[in-house]
């Protein structure tokens, strides 16, 4: 059985909530910003002026925390550069600037406003005994007009040498050290810094140590930046307290110390040298014992529920909820069945649901038990129980977890195959552990359908990306078909075109040769002829008499040559009338065949969409 001190039942939302790494948060520990100031300068309050070349002065309150007497002061922080180390102005420049009307007053809520702003004048006696004579003033004011300006504000406090818990204090190194430094700010004026008269010795001793030296908390460190002043005995123990020291001082030497703790964060972030060793850190803190503590449970699970008898018959034996009555009761539990005490008396008004033998079963049994606990009905109500009916006769369920000692009663007078079986089991290892794996279960379920959704998107793009180039390939194909197809019949188009070349040169060569033997057999008549007659007369007669008849066998020739032509031209248009019209014939086959197939196909797909 469990302890006590152990809830038997926890809430759901801690068995199912998957535990995640925790981001360990290191503690910065911040020094103490109240320093005493030199004895030179304590109980006063200073402004120190801006010199020329020197950078625009910041003002900083000594003591933050207000009086309980009077109102706090107002005077807290004025920048009017970006910071100490981000470069030097010009007196020039830091004139134009203190009288353009943009320039910053201060207010009764910390800020200057322009109207409140007196003109520029010398500054009276009383105001230059509390400002350092060695520095030029930028912007003064008479003492007659800082009067007058307070008037209207009474929360800004006149300046004066009494101590009043808020002076803001200066100390001149700062200008000494930030003197030294150039504008620039990339690695030449990282190792000004490093190399000026108040940072050098600790740097010299930092760049001799290794990465897991620096970050050691066993080595002790002094503040460069306190040297010569209130602070310069004080150790740090390791490089983050003194990083914080740097960071929050607000009195002495604040831009030169903040000047440190950027040059040291530098530093470390080039050497890769982390302030703190992890282990270090995480031994400040104690986590739990990860020994946790358990107990057992009924297995399988069960809830008891009381108060389910009725009445009692002519035996005096009472009855009351059937098996299957008492699950239709509680059917958004999923509960896998029902069991009933019984005794000498007939039914005990104890009942028992009985739930899957499953971490899954366990929760919905735990789930049943929260409901009756939430309103008012579980163990402790069911003890404390004096009235079992609720008005109107109707009888009021109770229920809560099964425990050994409870079934132990249910089977009071049970015995046998009619005694409930039941088990104890180890809580962790039936449910936690399972839990656990259904978890890791879970995640990887989740894991591998979105490896399953990205593969399925794969896919589906691999199967576009070859519909695409199977259609690319089929109309290239294609392409390539009908241009072998077109090679093919130019080339045979060339080879009849040359055979009928061909013969048309054979026939025009024979031509030729029928003429030139025509000329020659008229001109061997004529030279006969010649020879025969000795007088001109004689020879033009029978000259005359000789090319008569070949004339008109000649025309004879060209009338049957005419008629031979058109013939041929009528055979060759006979002939390509009859090719297109084949061609009309093979083109009219090749649609009917397409439309038998297409309408065969139709007719598929209405009679699977009847089906």
């Amino acid at each position: 059985m469990a302890d006590d001190g152990a809830d038997p039942f926890p809430k759901l939302t801690s068995v199912y909530r998957v535990s995640g790494s925790k981001n360990n948060k290191l503690s910065w520990n911040v020094a103490n910003s109240q320093q005493s100031v030199d004895s030179s300068v304590n109980n006063s309050r200073q402004l120190q002026s801006i010199s020329d070349g020197s950078a625009s002065r910041s003002w900083f309150s000594q003591n933050s925390r207000p009086n309980a007497w009077e109102v706090p002061s107002v005077i807290q922080k004025l920048r009017l550069g970006k910071r100490g180390n981000d470069g030097l102005t010009n007196n020039s420049n830091l004139q134009d600037k203190s009288n353009s009307p943009d320039a910053l007053a201060l207010t009764g809520s910390g800020i200057l406003n322009d109207s409140k702003l007196p003109p520029e004048s010398a500054i009276s006696p009383t105001s230059e005994t509390c400002l350092n004579s060695s520095v030029d003033v930028v912007d003064t004011t008479t003492s007659k007009d800082l009067k007058n300006v307070e008037c209207k504000d009474e929360r800004i406090p006149e300046p004066h040498c009494e101590d009043n818990g808020s002076d803001i204090v200066f100390d001149s190194d700062d200008d000494c050290f930030l003197d030294n430094i150039d504008l620039d700010t990339g690695e030449r004026s990282h190792e000004q810094c490093k190399k000026s008269k108040w940072l050098r010795n600790f740097f010299d001793k930092l760049n001799a140590l290794t990465n897991e030296e620096i970050s050691s908390l066993d080595r002790q460190w002094h503040c460069p930046a306190c040297q010569g002043g209130s602070g310069a005995i004080d150790w740090y123990k390791g490089l983050q307290p003194l990083l914080d020291h740097s960071r929050t001082i607000q009195t002495t030497r604040a831009r030169l110390h903040r000047m440190f703790a950027e040059t040291l964060e530098e530093e470390c972030f080039r050497r890769r040298a982390p302030l703190t060793t992890v282990g270090e850190v995480h031994n400040i803190w104690e986590g739990l014992d990860k020994k946790v503590k358990d107990h057992e449970i009924v297995w399988p699970p069960m809830v008891i529920i009381m108060n389910t008898r009725y009445e009692q018959d002519e035996s005096n034996k009472w009855n009351g909820m059937g098996n299957q009555e008492l699950v239709d009761c509680f059917s958004d539990y999923a509960a896998l069945k029902a069991r009933h005490s019984y005794g000498p008396q007939g039914h005990r008004g104890m009942s028992a649901l009985i739930f899957e033998e499953t971490t899954a079963g366990y929760l919905e049994a735990v789930r049943l038990h929260k409901h009756f606990k939430e309103q008012g009905r579980d163990r402790e109500a069911w003890d404390c129980c004096q009235n079992p009916f609720l008005p109107g006769g109707k009888r009021q369920l109770y229920g809560y977890l099964a425990s050994k000692e409870d079934l132990d009663i249910f089977n009071k007078h049970s015995g046998g195959k009619t005694k409930l079986k039941f088990e104890m089991r180890s809580y962790q290892e039936m449910v936690e552990r399972k839990i656990k794996h259904i978890n890791d279960d879970s995640r990887k379920l989740d894991y591998y359908k979105s490896m399953v959704a990205k593969e399925q998107i794969k896919s589906q793009v691999g199967a576009d990306s070859l519909c695409k180039s199977s259609e690319k390939l089929s109309m290239t194909t294609e392409k390539n078909r009908v241009d072998q197809q077109d090679k093919e019949m130019d080339a045979l188009e060339k080879n009849f075109q040359s055979q009928i070349q061909d013969i048309q040169q054979a026939i025009a060569a024979k031509e030729d040769k029928f003429v030139k033997l025509q000329l020659q057999a008229m001109q061997e008549k004529v030279k006969e002829s010649c020879k025969e007659s000795s007088e001109k007369e004689d020879k033009v007669e029978n000259i005359s008499s000789f090319l008569k008849p070949q004339d008109k066998e000649m025309k004879q020739f060209e009338a049957e040559r005419e008629k031979i032509k058109k013939i041929h031209e009528e055979k060759k248009l006979a002939l390509k009338k009859k090719q297109w019209q084949e061609q009309v014939e093979l083109e009219k086959e090749l649609e009917n065949e397409l439309t038998q197939l297409m309408d065969k196909y139709n007719c598929n797909q209405s009679q699977e969409k009847n089906c």
